[in-house]
Formats: structure tokens, sequence, C-alpha cells
């Protein structure tokens, strides 16, 4: 067995033609140009080229947490790379608060979180929390959608400050129903457990809302 084992063990590494030349590996190459240096091997087609990394769902990263160390030293696993293919499990929290979808995330030990390596270009903003693409910082940017109607006669509008929320990154304004921008111009913002009054225009001029009904987009961190 143990000798069927160890020709076996030869014949794969034959058959992938590793080389190595002065600490530089080459899969399919006599000539390694970096440390390591895989290439296609376009004489065989019935053969996938390709590197897969460790393939989990978020659960089971989560459930790896400790193994992961954050800051320098021997245990530091800065830029690992997985590959989640599952996020219907799992809290998204701590560690993988960025693991909202499935795809290659990267280990940033310095902050202890999973990074997204291709961010979804899109995010659909819903009624509820939506992580964005945005970080400011290390911190998550957050979006959630709502409306409010006016009188036509004040400037103030009344706004929900999401659970959480610490402060305010931007609020963009759209008339209902037309997906045209109205406003995105701050001028202040009020964060409590109820409502926040998020007020239009500038220190010198405020926005009087035309009377109708508007929609927003609120962005915020926690």
């Amino acid at each position: 067995m143990k000798k069927t084992l160890l020709t076996s063990t030869i014949l794969v590494v034959l058959g992938i033609s590793i080389h190595a030349q002065q600490g530089r590996v080459g899969i399919n190459t006599t000539s390694p140009a970096a440390t390591l240096d895989i290439q296609a091997n376009t004489s065989n087609n019935s053969l996938p080229d390709a590197i897969l990394v460790p393939r989990l769902t978020r659960a089971q990263l989560e459930a790896k947490n400790m193994a992961y160390t954050n800051g320098t030293g021997a245990a530091n696993q800065n830029g690992a790379l997985v590959f989640v293919n599952d996020v219907a499990s799992g809290t998204g929290t701590g560690k993988t608060i960025n693991v909202k979808s499935a795809g290659f995330y990267y280990y940033d030990a310095p902050n202890a979180v999973w990074v997204a390596v291709t961010p979804n270009l899109k995010v659909a903003v819903g009624t509820a929390e939506t992580p964005t693409n945005t970080l400011v910082g290390s911190s998550q940017v957050y979006a959630i959608k709502g409306s409010f109607s006016t009188t036509g006669t004040s400037s103030t509008v009344s706004i929900p400050s999401p659970p959480g929320m610490t402060s305010l990154y931007s609020i963009t304004i759209y008339r209902t129903g037309s997906g045209v921008v109205y406003d995105r111009s701050l001028y202040s913002y009020t964060i409590s457990t109820n409502t926040g009054n998020a007020v239009t225009g500038s220190p010198n001029m405020s926005v009087i809302y035309p009377m109708g009904s508007y929609d927003y987009v609120m962005e915020y961190l926690k």
C-alpha cells in the first residue's frame, strides 16, 4: 500500500511538471519568473487550469475566527484568501461583517475583518439596512431607503435614525417616482433614538421643498 501511494505521488508530481530554480517554483514551466509561477497547460484541453482556494460557507468561516490572529507576528494571517460560497448561514458580524454575498475575501489582520476582493459594483438599497461598497477607514458604510412628505412651507425634514447609527455619511433625496436627484447638500443632522432632522441647503439658505412626496437614501456609519 505504501509503495503504491509513493508511486502515485511521484507520478502526480511529474505529471504537473513542477520545477524549482533559485528559490522559485514553476508549474508547467522550467523557467519560473516569480516565487511561484503557474502557467496554463495548453497541450491538454481536458485538464482545467485554475487555482482553487479554500471554499467555505460564512458559518464555517466564522467557526474559524480564533484561528485568524490580528496585528503582527509569526501567526499573522494577513492576506489569507478564501472563497465564501454561501451566506445563508452564520451571523455576518465581527470578522465576517463584510461577508454579505458569495465571492473571494481576504483577511485584513490589522482591522480583524474579512474584506471582499472585488465587491459587487451594484448595491440594491431597500428599506432594510444595506451594506454598501464604501469604507471610511475600516468602518463600513450602510444605507437605507425611506420616504417623507412635505407641506411646502417648512425646510425641516424629520428622518428616522437607523438603529446603531453613530454618524451620517450622506443623504440623497429624490422626487417620488421620478428617480431624479432633488438635493444632496446637507446642512445638519442630529442623531437620536427616534428621529433626526435633516435640513438641506447651506448655512445661509435652507431649501423649502415643494409640497409632495420624496424618497431618500441615507448612508451612515455604525
